[in-house]
């Protein structure tokens, strides 16, 4: 599957691909509990991490794209915590992680969101995408969410 993580592949220099969907997420876990979650492992070390929110039971969906700074990034926090228990919550899930379809923030994501998904944005705070610097002094920090870069065009509005 050409989704699917192979951390040989990542060690030979194979794949340096660093957008991943964490699976398995406990339905009760937050944004602030995930990115603790990872932070435990890569402090400061993704620049993207979206959380689904189910919007009619207030809690997530199972899973989360983030987005690693760097593939080594990824590979640690893989080496740490795939196939491992969350231990976080009553819960008998496993951690798993496959490759997104999209990868880079800056790529399509935030289109993504900004576009396909404005409703999201709409929703409260911790129903949001989130992002972080890439680098710098303010790695790993919270970063503003860009503005759209052109107007949503509505049904007859000019």
């Amino acid at each position: 599957e050409r989704n699917q993580l192979n951390l040989a592949r990542i060690e030979h220099g194979q794949d340096t691909r660093t957008t991943v969907m964490i699976k398995n997420i406990p339905n009760r876990i937050s944004d602030k509990e995930l990115m603790a979650h990872i932070d435990n492992v890569c402090p400061r070390k993704i620049d993207f991490l979206y959380l689904r929110m189910d919007f009619r039971t207030g809690r997530n969906a199972g899973y989360a794209f983030v987005n690693f700074i760097t593939v080594q990034d990824l590979m640690h926090f893989a080496k740490a915590k795939l196939g491992e228990k969350w231990n976080m919550v009553l819960s008998e899930k496993v951690l798993q992680m496959s490759y997104a379809d999209y990868q880079s923030i800056y790529s399509a994501f935030i289109e993504f969101f900004h576009w396909s998904h404005r409703c999201i944005m709409d929703k409260q705070l911790s129903w949001q995408p989130k992002i972080f610097y890439s680098d710098g002094p303010k790695q790993g920090l919270p970063e503003p969410f860009p503005e759209p870069t052109r107007l949503r065009a509505y049904p007859g509005r000019k």
